[in-house]
């Protein structure tokens, strides 16, 4: 027997069950203090990421996005093509040509998916956007960032000269839309944010960078080169779907409007000035159409060369190279020579700026012209009209010469990048023909989508560059030309019969 503590007796087992007990208890005891230290761990530790959250800065484009996004649309249309028509998909087009049958007249119904964005400019409904994202749709749809609900868009006009175009919706309620900010007080290096839906489905895409240059002219867009153009140069990467989206500056505020991306290079895309597309959005919201002023000129740079200045090196002014009859310039007395050194009041220094000056005076109205002639100075007045409607079908056939519609073979958008692993291209001397127009010369003499351009007559086609010289030098001729094409592996001589009509102008 052992005496336990207390004095009294007791036996063995009683004294080793009272023992064990008071170790258990004591493990409770020990675990309850250390799950009390770990939660006191752990809130403090919560509470240092919460200090640490609470110093560091917040990058300041969470703003802009959560600005700006919800603002932001993405586009989808609809468009009905006819078997072998200009529109249809060249894989469609190659696909029946292998495999031909079915009623060649019959219309079908072709769904583009996610063609482009847009962006609310207004509370009841107006999205602006590019003229080449809906160009041709039968049926546009609108989609706001981030929700499943789409909106059947009525087309409320368009400006193919400047490549925007304005649609509506009616939606329940009203929504918040951007403001403009000043586009002209914007400067080189400036950040740039741009937001919209890049290949057609990575919607509400926030992309970062600066203004990198501005006032950028003789870009083609869509194949088309725009009359009117002033483009913001920008490193915000810019992909194929962000065409008709905001770029907008640090305060969230709309300085362009997302048109273009170099798809030959990084880091280098285009947009239409705020300013210039905030005019066009007014005018189509009052008048379903742009109304230019219009003086009847074609102009070109001003060349200075001599002892103290390079050749070739642009001087003030814009000589005129053409007056067209019966026109506000041929009544004010204008001449094919004459170089133009002010207009309203305003110095010329390129022709661009003339074209502007002129395009956005009022109709009707009286203006101040200066031009230098033989030597001095002359002063003329002039009372310009409304620009006549743009003769689209002629400017799409000179664009389409001889019925063809060909791209880079370096160009990364996915249609062009289908269509060479399909066929397997792999080489990047000459063009690659994407569209032939049906009945057209070039269609007649066999030449397909697919095909390579390598050179025509004597000449090499080396890039679309040279492509497109080759093309404004013989535009004109009447003569048979000689294309050097190749299909897959095969190489070939195809002898093309250039139609003779001449264009409307």
């Amino acid at each position: 027997m052992l005496r336990g503590g207390d004095g009294l007796r007791c036996p063995l087992g009683s004294r080793l069950k009272s023992r064990k007990l008071r170790v258990r208890v004591g493990g409770v005891r020990l675990f309850l203090l250390l799950g009390a230290a770990w939660l006191a761990g752990g809130a403090a530790a919560t509470a240092r990421a919460q200090d640490q959250a609470a110093v560091l800065p917040r990058s300041p484009f969470v703003a802009v996005g959560a600005k700006v996004r919800s603002a932001v649309v993405n586009i989808r249309t609809v468009r009905s093509v006819t078997r072998g028509g200009v529109d249809i998909n060249p894989l469609q087009e190659m696909f029946r040509q292998f495999f031909p049958g079915g009623d060649e007249n019959r219309k079908e119904r072709m769904e583009l998916p996610s063609s482009g964005s847009g962006f609310l400019v207004s509370e009841d409904g107006d999205v602006l956007t590019n003229h080449h994202v809906i160009a041709e749709a039968d049926a546009v749809f609108v989609r706001f960032t981030g929700e499943q609900r789409e909106y059947a868009a009525t087309v409320v006009g368009i400006d193919p000269n400047t490549d925007l175009a304005l649609l509506r919706i009616e939606m329940p309620g009203t929504r918040p839309p951007l403001e403009f900010g000043d586009s002209d007080a914007v400067a080189v290096g400036d950040w740039a944010v741009a937001i919209g839906n890049p290949f057609g489905h990575l919607e509400g895409s926030l992309t970062v960078g600066v203004v990198s240059a501005k006032g950028r002219t003789g870009l083609e867009i869509a194949g088309n080169t725009m009359r009117y153009q002033d483009f913001i140069q920008t490193d915000a990467s810019i992909n194929f779907g962000n065409s008709g989206g905001p770029l907008v500056d640090i305060q969230g505020r709309v300085i362009g409007v997302n048109t273009a991306v170099n798809t030959g290079g990084q880091g280098i895309g285009f947009a239409i000035p705020g300013n210039f597309a905030r005019r066009i959005y007014q005018q189509l919201r009052e008048h379903g159409r742009v109304i230019r002023g219009y003086l009847g000129v074609r102009t070109e740079a001003v060349t200075a060369p001599g002892p103290d200045v390079m050749a070739h090196e642009a001087a003030e002014g814009a000589r005129i190279v053409a007056v067209l009859p019966d026109t506000p310039a041929a009544r004010a007395g204008l001449r094919e020579g004459d170089v133009v050194l002010s207009f309203a009041g305003q110095t010329i220094t390129s022709p661009n700026q003339l074209q502007f000056l002129v395009a956005e005076a009022e109709p009707g109205q009286e203006l101040s012209c200066r031009v230098e002639r033989d030597g001095r100075s002359v002063d003329c007045r002039v009372t310009v009209v409304e620009m006549p409607p743009t003769n689209l079908r002629a400017e799409t056939q000179q664009r389409q010469w001889l019925g063809l519609e060909v791209v880079s073979l370096v160009d990364r958008s996915p249609n062009v990048e289908q269509l060479k692993g399909t066929l397997g291209v792999t080489g990047t001397i000459g063009v690659l023909v994407m569209k032939v127009v049906p009945d057209s010369p070039a269609a007649t003499a066999g030449i397909r989508p697919g095909d390579v351009l390598e050179a025509v007559d004597d000449f090499e086609i080396t890039d679309l560059e040279a492509y497109r010289r080759l093309r404004a030098q013989l535009a004109g001729r009447n003569e048979p030309l000689r294309f050097r094409v190749r299909t897959g592996s095969v190489e070939n001589y195809i002898l093309v019969q250039p139609g003779r009509r001449g264009l409307e102008q």
